[in-house]
């Protein structure tokens, strides 16, 4: 599984993704019918070679936010998927690198409870490694290794949520928090409704079962430090917990549809990332939405 994981990062990742901690993670790249040749016109290959190889030295060389974002938005708009996952693969490194700095930075500043959260992280840890275990199993033909990435920065959206709440914190930085309170019923019929779909196929049924297990050791362990911790930090680090909530709730409503290579047709039955928390509860999952877009088309 490692062996594997390290691979898959070094090699074709996928989709697209903002290295700066704070911000949201791209949409899924939706897959069109032309080829790579009509996403550039009025070019010739000559010259779209020559920008692109401009284009890679600013994303891979500079040290400058606003002109790598400005490189990766440019590559994007005018790559094809092999320049996708090339791009993905970096982005995602830069995100995780940046996602453990603050994780490190945080835990210096309350050495006294570092034991708790290092903990922590092993159960995260062996929950991303039970999600990865999931989409392995999964095909999604060329589009795959495209996914797998989507599942991982998943994980790594989840992992930051869980406490990067606490980090504004100790900056006197504003933080932002959901009104609502999502409860572990509600994942558990998210999660029932999911694994339902995959009843048939043993392993990945089983998979699934394990995965919620792992995700279930991690949220139990969140009650252990909540209770450690002094009243001001728990408020938020409760408050951290429930946007981890809300957005695992997310992406099982979504049924990790929306990664990778997707079409229109997906696009317009998955449930968006800037859904309000009331569109959220109401969202009865993907499988039953794209049954009833199917049955529109007939």
């Amino acid at each position: 599984m490692k062996d594997y994981l390290h691979t898959i990062l070094l090699a074709p990742l996928a989709l697209a993704m903002l290295f700066g901690c704070s911000n949201p993670r791209k949409p899924a790249i939706v897959q069109t019918r032309e080829d790579c040749s009509s996403q550039i016109t009025k070019e010739t290959s000559v010259d779209i070679e020559q920008q692109k190889d401009s284009l890679w030295t600013v994303f891979n060389d500079s040290t400058d936010e606003e002109e790598v974002e400005n490189a990766r938005e440019l590559l994007y708009e005018t790559a094809c998927q092999a320049d996708w996952i090339k791009l993905a693969g970096k982005d995602y490194e830069r995100r995780k690198a940046c996602v453990e700095k603050e994780f490190q930075q945080f835990v210096s500043a309350h050495p006294e409870y570092e034991s708790y959260f290092y903990k922590e992280k092993e159960n995260w840890e062996r929950y991303h490694d039970a999600v990865l275990a999931v989409a392995m199993l999964e095909d999604h033909g060329s589009s795959s290794s495209l996914y797998i990435t989507g599942i991982l920065e998943q994980c790594l959206d989840l992992w930051l949520a869980s406490f990067h709440n606490l980090w504004l914190f100790e900056q006197n930085l504003e933080m932002s928090f959901s009104e609502t309170l999502f409860t572990s019923s509600m994942i558990d019929d998210a999660y029932t409704v999911y694994i339902k779909q995959a009843e048939g196929l043993k392993e990945h049924h089983d998979a699934l079962l394990n995965e919620r297990k792992r995700w279930n050791e991690w949220m139990s362990y969140r009650k252990v430090v909540s209770k450690a911790l002094p009243d001001d930090l728990c408020k938020i680090y409760n408050g951290c917990t429930n946007l981890i909530m809300r957005a695992k709730l997310h992406q099982l409503k979504n049924q990790n549809e929306g990664l990778g290579l997707i079409n229109d047709d997906i696009v317009r039955c998955l449930l968006p990332d800037s859904c309000s928390d009331k569109e959220l509860l109401e969202y009865p999952g993907f499988n039953v939405i794209w049954d009833k877009y199917l049955e529109s088309l007939e």
